[in-house]
């Protein structure tokens, strides 16, 4: 075996910072004197450095000091000169040395002024958060420069489709104190691509009611997307935004649009389903809220007409169903009568109300209706409705058709004292 095929490789860990200076050095592009000053440079940025993180009284800082100027000074000529020590050597020569120290500086503090997550609102950039992010990156986690230009692209791309889901929910009229709460950018985007996905949809971010109408549309097989009015609402984008935005359209297309047109999905289940998708929705008047009950829970409507959230009506629906009859908003004497006796041989049928609960209100309000069946109107009830106290009985139901009159929805007055 030959002596070039058995060498071995020797890995050069040197800074980069060292490197540069050794090759110019050796080849003559720096000259003695201004090697000198260069080496003079150094313990001024040192100090300064020292000074910044701590204090340059003590060894141990200044010792960090040293380590932060060679990586800083390592990171920005490795990347202006792209690797090539000539050009690099030709960097160190024609700038001082300080100017390099703070070339990499700036551009740590360049990435960490970039958000870090695609969330609106999130980031913010204070003086004291700056200077620890310089301080972790400029000596315990240096960054090589592929790391720090991997770190930088996946902050860019953070940025970039921020400012394209402000961009598009400004041009969609939403209102900018609820987009900054909305969190994620997806949401903005997936209500986005949904209402240019619509045909002849308003171009607008929707209510919840207008939600449902564009989930609706969306769900129709025959919809194909419009690519004329798509492009024509891009058309005075930036072309970063117009780019992003064919790519968000196709991602709609490939991943939300067959969950939206699943038959078991709802419009309710994708707003406040365990597994909803996010989107953006306006919150807006009450009867907006109304109008969105109406759309998505129609069997809850009907037999509410409209009162859901009237706390008689609830009880009237919930204590009927229990008992064994067909929920309806109010009850006249004698169906509460019969409720009562129901009650009082049977019990009630407490499954039976979670399934209606679970099956048709809306989702947003099933957790809380679930509570104040279990938790307040059931056990209550139990109580009122009973004759089980001998020294206080209620063999006619007088009692217990107050109990009723008083927190369900009836037909009838109480006696008269």
């Amino acid at each position: 075996m030959s002596a070039a095929a058995s060498a071995l490789a020797t890995v050069d860990s040197r800074p980069y910072f060292e490197k540069v200076l050794r090759y110019a050095i050796e080849q003559n592009i720096i000259a003695p004197a201004l090697l000198a000053s260069i080496l003079a440079d150094a313990p001024k940025g040192m100090v300064q450095i020292a000074n910044y993180f701590g204090t340059a009284h003590l060894r141990s800082d200044l010792e960090a000091a040293r380590q932060r100027i060679v990586n800083l000074i390592s990171l920005y000529l490795e990347d202006v000169s792209q690797g090539d020590l000539h050009l690099a050597a030709l960097s160190l020569r024609d700038k001082s040395l300080l100017s390099h120290s703070k070339g990499g500086a700036d551009m740590i503090k360049r990435l960490h002024a970039m958000p870090e997550a695609k969330i609106i609102g999130a980031h913010s950039v204070t003086a004291e958060d700056q200077r620890n992010f310089l301080n972790d990156h400029s000596l315990a986690s240096v960054f090589s420069l592929a790391d720090y230009r991997a770190a930088f692209a996946d902050r860019q791309s953070c940025r970039q489709e921020i400012d394209f889901a402000l961009w598009l929910a400004k041009k969609l009229q939403a209102p900018s104190d609820q987009v900054t709460l909305c969190g994620d950018t997806s949401s903005v985007l997936r209500s986005a691509m949904l209402v240019l996905f619509a045909p002849r949809a308003e171009l607008k971010m929707p209510t919840r009611a207008a939600f449902v109408r564009l989930i609706e549309a969306a769900k129709n097989k025959r919809c194909k997307l419009d690519q004329v009015r798509l492009k024509t609402f891009i058309a005075s984008a930036p072309p970063e935004f117009q780019q992003l935005a064919g790519q968000e359209m196709q991602r709609f297309i490939d991943n939300d649009l067959p969950a939206i047109r699943h038959p078991a999905t709802s419009a309710d289940s994708l707003l406040y389903g365990e597994s909803s998708r996010p989107f953006f929705v306006l919150e807006n008047i009450d009867d907006d809220n109304r109008e969105y009950e109406r759309l998505v829970a129609r069997e809850w409507q009907r037999v509410t007409r409209g009162d859901g959230d009237d706390p008689a009506v609830v009880a009237t629906v919930f204590l009927l169903i229990a008992s064994g009859f067909a929920p309806k908003p109010s009850i006249l004497l004698r169906e509460g009568q019969a409720l009562i006796h129901a009650f009082r041989t049977g019990g009630f049928n407490s499954p039976a109300v979670l399934e209606f609960i679970d099956t048709h209100a809306p989702h947003e309000s099933r957790e809380d209706l679930k509570r104040q069946w279990l938790e307040d109107l059931k056990p209550e009830a139990e109580v009122n409705l009973a004759d089980n106290d001998p020294s206080f009985p209620d063999s006619y139901k007088a009692r217990a058709l107050e109990y009723l009159r008083k927190t369900c929805s009836v037909s009838w007055r109480g006696r008269r004292r």
